[in-house]
């Protein structure tokens, strides 16, 4: 009866490593997916700053040459 007791056990335990494994991987999938979604959203802030500075830019020193 011992040997059938350790199998459920290993069994059982087993089950539930594999539960932690599949959660451990769904979120780190998650993660990912998030700090993709950041870089873009950071690359997008990047690029409106600079297209905003590039068109100051030409405001102010067009303003200064015209005077």
């Amino acid at each position: 009866m011992k040997n059938t007791d350790d199998f459920l056990l290993d069994e059982e335990t087993e089950r539930k490593r594999d539960r932690l494994r599949f959660a451990q991987g769904m979120s780190d999938f998650v993660a990912v997916v998030i700090g993709v979604g950041l870089i873009l959203l950071l690359v997008l802030l990047l690029v409106s700053l600079l297209n905003w500075l590039k068109d100051d830019l030409w405001f102010m020193f067009g303003f200064l040459f015209e005077s």
